[in-house]
């Protein structure tokens, strides 16, 4: 890696301080106007009722505070580790409720993508091999169908099919910590075809663009000349150009992944960060939505960051320089 890469990646990481800043201003501010109270959500009705009790939860709460206050002393805690502790989920450290919830998202985030590419490379290849042809027709039918199926509506089609009227996977994927492994496979089953199929459908589409333009370029047409076997010049020359651009649509991708893992993780009940964000939002959670909120955003950050580096080194036409 040259100096002048190692530069841009370094400006890079400094740029994610003032982003994260302003990712941190955005969200707090769209949170606090949401309408809604945090204190009505958490103590219920009657309590509301009280103006002595809210005054005095609002108070231990720093809700009394001006609305600049609430944010440079929540920012103050940030940037010494502490995101604060949960309203609703009996005051635990929104730390240890991130820490306990995110592994479930990665692993079930993280099969869904890998399946998506193992499954959406070889179709679009196929599919740009045969232009035009019945199979090519198929793929292209079945992408738009995949991008345009709703996640959870495929979600509770799955649930009546396979759950409850086969009974071959179960409803729900709550309590599967409790199983062991080979048993916790059947739970990944319905989630990760919700999550994959949509990547499938865009991958693709894209690896079939991607390959129909490598190959009608000058050096596949000089590969056939000098009589290289098919199947040699469509995976050595013509497979290699083409998925450096996956690796963009990879890393653009995932903020579209991670906000479908708020819907099927709340549809599934997989205990990960999304069912943590859903029940959050719905209960006025404010330090949790932002803890959930800071993450995500750094994850969907830094994973734009290590895009940049992935392509500079698949592609060494690519020159990340600046002035």
């Amino acid at each position: 890696m040259t100096s002048a890469t190692t530069a841009y990646l370094v400006r890079r990481v400094l740029l994610l301080i003032p982003l994260m800043l302003g990712l941190s201003m955005l969200m707090f501010g769209l949170i606090h106007a949401a309408p809604g109270d945090p204190v009505v959500a958490l103590l219920g009705p009657r309590a509301a009722a009280d103006p002595r009790v809210m005054d005095q939860a609002r108070e231990n709460y720093g809700l009394n505070d001006p609305l600049p206050l609430q944010y440079f002393t929540w920012l103050g805690n940030v940037v010494q580790g502490d995101l604060g502790r949960s309203y609703a989920f009996n005051n635990v450290p929104v730390l240890d409720l991130l820490g306990e919830r995110a592994w479930a998202t990665i692993q079930l985030q993280g099969v869904a993508l890998f399946l998506a590419l193992l499954i959406a490379v070889p179709v679009g290849i196929l599919s740009a091999t045969r232009q035009y042809s019945p199979t090519d027709n198929a793929v292209t039918v079945g992408s738009f169908i995949g991008l345009a199926l709703p996640n959870f509506w495929l979600a509770l089609l799955l649930q009546i099919w396979l759950a409850v009227e086969l009974g071959w996977l179960p409803v729900l994927s709550a309590g599967q910590g409790s199983v062991p492994w080979p048993q916790r496979l059947e739970y990944f089953v319905m989630p990760v075809m919700v999550a994959a199929l949509p990547s499938v459908a865009y991958f693709a589409r894209f690896m079939r663009s991607a390959m129909l333009e490598v190959v009608g370029q000058d050096f596949v047409r000089v590969a056939h000349a000098k009589g290289l076997p098919p199947r040699r010049v469509l995976y050595r020359h013509a497979l290699r150009n083409a998925l450096i651009p996956m690796v963009t649509v990879v890393g653009l991708q995932l903020p579209q992944i991670l906000s479908g893992a708020v819907i099927i993780e709340q549809i599934f009940a997989w205990p990960g960060l999304g069912d943590l964000a859903y029940g959050a939002i719905t209960r006025r959670d404010y330090p949790v939505i932002l803890g959930v909120t800071l993450v995500a955003g750094f994850a969907v950050m830094v994973a734009s960051v290590i895009t940049d580096f992935v392509y500079v080194l698949v592609d060494p036409r690519v020159k990340l320089t600046g002035s």
